[in-house]
């Protein structure tokens, strides 16, 4: 998982900043190139939190994974 978790994180990233000041259309693609990793889920709620919480959750997962690769 790691490896797809890094791939994903990394196509993730140069989304990110390809999509420029669209934060929804980066959050919800994003969450759907995340969604293709086994084991990992979101939360019920996923849809009422704000924009901006959204955000953060996803750019702190994809910051985790690829710190890991530096390691």
């Amino acid at each position: 998982m790691n490896d797809q978790l890094k791939t994903v994180s990394m196509v993730s990233a140069l989304f990110g900043i390809m999509s420029g000041d669209d934060k929804e259309g980066k959050v919800k693609h994003q969450k759907r190139f995340f969604e293709t990793i086994n084991g990992i889920s979101f939360p019920d709620d996923w849809d009422s939190l704000p924009l901006e919480e959204k955000e953060r959750r996803l750019d702190e997962v994809q910051k985790l994974a690829l710190e890991k690769e530096k390691e």
